[in-house]
């Protein structure tokens, strides 16, 4: 996965425009980046790291380069798994973004035919696979019509003065201005073009000095819509969005499937087989991580599996003394990197534990010190108050459970398929819905002018409550509270009256119907506002399977506390006084 921005121009141009393309679009990955170009041979240069902070070293010019700024979600970030990808003769570099689902079959099939691979990353079958081709074209186009996933991709052979572009799904564009620009946003490409052809998914485009020609998988060729480039400088770098917040929670419908797409039913088999294996089982986190892990006991209750869920913080005080050989840690960090987590996680196995990491950095020090881990794959998320890693951790460990259902005669095949089904689903209602639940959760925050609020709920989304009051303190500075439903009638509601906000999450379990409408009632009478969120409720939510409704409720929280810090004129993004990872 990463960002893939390039140029086809007739006279030579400074290979610099692409580190200025690249840093645009480090949003999409920070862990290498490299870069392409022609002159008499085919040219690569790659680093690791922040290209937006140390860009590519690169002198000259030239009428064709492509670049590449990525992040590891197969393959660790090491040189070698850095884009641009050749094949085996060094004449043809790939960049590619988004996920080959069925890249280990067709490697295999590639090293049985004398394929040399340099790297562990998907995208390195895509130059094999076009290796030897005598027409590039028909070539991409087999491959999006053979190679299973959601990506895109762009790619340049030596000696000719051209690219060529594909998409499987995964967005890419290609700028039309003095030259022709290849991105995968429309807003990097801002001082560039002013419009920009959108290639369309299934689709393949020839970009050459003189235009850009589009063809579907039949070799037809498309009128693929033109969109214009209109964003100002100073949110180009955000993907055309006034904070990283409120893109990664517009980010949060791609990367439900991302995340599903990404784990690799081997891993998952085995990390499957591991918790169904255990003596004990403790899910551990801080923060948001903690309460992805709240709603995994959940998850793991209806397999048949009891998972002990605990911080991380308090883990070594008291869980660490029932650790043993036998024991399974099941370890979750977006960044990989939290100190809490790690300490944790390295007195555990010094007894005996067996550690299954949920990450969304594949070359942390979770993954190293893991057993074995799955991958998060919700891509970089810059803003300090996660949204997107947190949708996607649900994803994550909601089918590990399911595949420890099958261990334990639980859950079949079928549920597999319901549940990728509902994913899908869910994630396409979020997409179209997501405009009308920012204005829907504007409108609703407009209303609030205490400094604290409540939000409850029962169930599965009692964790959610947590995790939304979390939000408000980090996005909005504001004081929230995450309680039960039934423990708020316990005290909590005593400090309730005319002018105090209370959220209220609408449980998805029948059972606790009566509780919720007794609730409603009880702060109705004592004047409290409040702000419903389900699929009938002032904020809607988009309506889904109780396994999937935690996912749906949290977003419309999220933008509920954007929206409240925009209106305090607060530094969404970086809050004062907090980090991404609290690693010390």
């Amino acid at each position: 996965m990463g960002g893939i921005f390039g140029f086809v121009c007739r006279e030579p141009r400074d290979l610099s425009t692409v580190n200025v393309g690249l840093s645009r679009l480090i949003y999409r990955g920070y862990d290498g980046a490299g870069m392409t170009w022609l002159n008499d041979s085919l040219e690569v240069t790659k680093a690791l790291g922040d290209v937006s902070k140390t860009p590519l070293k690169v002198n000259g010019k030239s009428k064709v380069a492509l670049g590449h700024t990525r992040y590891a979600s197969r393959g660790w970030p090491t040189l070698e798994n850095t884009h641009p990808l050749l094949d085996c003769n060094k004449k043809i570099a790939v960049v590619m973004d988004g996920i080959i689902d069925d890249y280990e079959e067709i490697r295999e099939r590639l090293v049985k035919q004398g394929h040399k691979f340099t790297s562990t990353t998907d995208a390195e079958v895509i130059p094999h696979l076009l290796e030897g081709s005598r027409d590039y074209l028909k070539s991409a186009i087999d491959i999006i019509s053979r190679v299973r996933g959601i990506y895109s991709f762009a790619f340049i052979v030596e000696g000719m003065d051209k690219a060529f572009v594909a998409s499987a799904g995964q967005p890419i564009m290609i700028g039309l201005g003095d030259c022709k620009y290849i991105s995968s946003d429309l807003p990097s490409l801002t001082g560039f073009a002013e419009n920009a052809v959108i290639l369309p998914e299934n689709s393949v485009a020839e970009v050459t000095p003189e235009g850009v020609k589009v063809y579907d998988i039949n070799i037809n060729v498309l009128s693929p819509q033109i969109k214009r480039v209109k964003y100002k400088e100073e949110i180009v770098d955000k993907g055309g969005f006034p904070h990283y917040m409120l893109k990664e929670v517009y980010d949060i419908p791609s990367c439900l499937v991302n995340s599903y797409t990404s784990l690799m039913e081997k891993y998952l088999s085995l990390a499957a087989m591991i918790v169904y294996g255990a003596k004990n089982i403790y899910v551990i986190g801080n923060g948001t991580s903690l309460h992805a892990g709240l709603i995994s006991y959940y998850y793991f209750s209806e397999v048949g599996i009891n998972a002990n869920v605990v911080s991380a913080a308090e883990f070594p005080y008291y869980a660490l003394q029932n650790i043993s050989t036998g024991s399974v840690i099941i370890a979750i960090s977006q960044s990989g990197e939290t100190s809490d987590v790690i300490r944790s996680i390295k007195m555990a196995k010094q007894r005996g534990a067996v550690i299954v990491g949920v990450t969304n950095s594949v070359g942390s020090r979770l993954a190293l010190e893991s057993n074995i881990y799955l991958p998060i794959t919700a891509g970089p998320e810059l803003a300090v108050p996660a949204t997107k890693t947190f949708t996607s951790t649900l994803v994550v460990l909601r089918t590990l459970s399911l595949y420890t259902g099958l261990n334990s005669g639980k859950k079949d095949r079928k549920d597999l398929e319901a549940f990728e089904k509902d994913l899908e689903e869910l994630s396409k209602q979020i997409y179209t819905s997501l405009p009308q639940i920012e204005k829907q959760a504007e409108d609703a925050i407009s209303k609030v002018e205490k400094d604290s609020l409540y939000i409850t709920s029962s169930g599965i989304n009692f964790p959610v409550a947590l995790e939304g009051a979390l939000k408000f303190k980090e996005a909005a500075l504001a004081h929230a509270e995450g309680i039960q439903l039934g423990e708020l009638l316990h005290g909590p509601i005593a400090l309730t009256n005319k002018g105090y906000p209370i959220i209220i999450i609408k449980p998805s379990e029948e059972q606790a119907f009566d509780l919720y409408n007794k609730v409603v009632k009880s702060l109705s009478d004592r004047g409290s506002p409040i702000i419903s969120v389900s699929p009938e409720g002032s904020v809607k939510s988009v309506e889904t399977s109780r396994d999937l409704s935690p996912i749906a409720n949290v977003v419309p929280l999220q933008l509920m506390a954007y929206k409240l810090g925009v209106k305090r004129g607060l530094p969404i993004d970086t809050p004062q006084g907090l980090v991404k990872a609290v690693v010390s």
